[in-house]
């Protein structure tokens, strides 16, 4: 069984997804003010199917997902955070060394300048 660990609570973003920005090695998830910035490749998981950043469908997957809310946002051994939306759809940011592209797995800017930098290895 894996050890599920909640994130800082702020961490959870409080408004829906309003935009999927793709930036040449990296993207962003924007939810009205709050951003997260994910230098790992991602993953989506969208009607129980899983995709990885850089898959045929991987975007359009992620891009349905705006206006859906984050319910709950927590992390475990395997991934380094992980957002679950309505409907089962989850987006990952994986800890797996075939994933990591640099120090940084993601960035998380919050409301009140709050920031979360999580760092890999």
């Amino acid at each position: 069984m894996l050890d599920e660990r909640v994130p800082p609570p702020d961490l959870c973003p409080a408004e829906p997804l309003s935009q999927v920005v793709f930036i040449h090695d990296y993207l962003q998830l924007v939810f009205q003010s709050q951003c997260l910035s994910v230098y790992n490749l991602a993953q989506v998981e969208h009607m129980g199917v899983t995709l990885t950043q850089g898959s045929s469908g991987f975007c359009d997957a992620l891009v349905s997902l705006i206006g859906s809310a984050v319910l709950r946002a927590h992390h475990n051994e395997r991934y380094k955070l992980i957002l679950e939306f309505p409907n089962g759809n989850r987006f990952f940011v994986p800890a797996a060394a075939e994933y990591v592209r640099g120090p940084e797995a993601f960035q998380f800017a919050g409301t009140d300048e709050y920031l979360v930098v999580e760092q890999n290895g």
